[in-house]
């Protein structure tokens, strides 16, 4: 499983080409949903996508991420018509993208909670960060995976994913 955030020329670490992409043969996760996913989804047809959704930043930008380029993220009615057009899957990213390990209990809640009807299949742990209190979260909000991509110990709470250049 691949963790991949833009498509486009390589500027930093948060780019791949879509040919590095289309070369690869894993299962591909795309967090944030940026714009450029969908401007490439015909391309991406076929492959094992899942999108990993940020609720507060749906057909918003990334200024919130210092030192990155300024991108927009997708809209929800382009995340539907990849899903629904394309077979990509859903997973959530949180509303906000915190470190969840420092939340408050409510405020962890709150944030790995989706909207009603979002499917609870996986979710994506920003910044590969989780401990026994956001797993047991996690689980309580019904999720059937977690995922980062820092540690872990592969099991269903702590599956992990690679970097495509690393």
């Amino acid at each position: 499983m691949r963790l991949l955030h833009n498509i486009g020329p390589r500027v930093n670490s948060n780019y791949n080409t879509i040919e590095e992409i289309l070369a690869d043969n894993e299962s591909l996760t795309f967090d944030g949903v940026y714009l450029n996913v969908y401007e490439h989804r015909e391309q991406l047809r076929g492959k094992d996508v899942t999108l990993f959704v940020m609720g507060a930043y749906v057909g918003k930008d990334n200024s919130f991420d210092t030192g990155m380029p300024l991108e927009k993220f997708c809209t929800w009615e382009q995340i539907e018509e990849m899903v629904r057009d394309y077979g990509f899957k859903l997973g959530w990213h949180t509303w906000s993208h915190p470190d969840l390990t420092k939340c408050s209990d409510e405020q962890l809640l709150h944030e790995v909670t989706p909207p009603s009807g979002f499917p609870r299949n996986s979710i994506g742990y920003p910044y590969g960060s989780f401990d026994r209190r956001v797993i047991d979260a996690v689980k309580a909000a019904g999720f059937k995976e977690g995922i980062s991509v820092t540690h872990g110990d592969d099991s269903r709470y702590q599956r992990l994913r690679k970097y495509l250049n690393w």
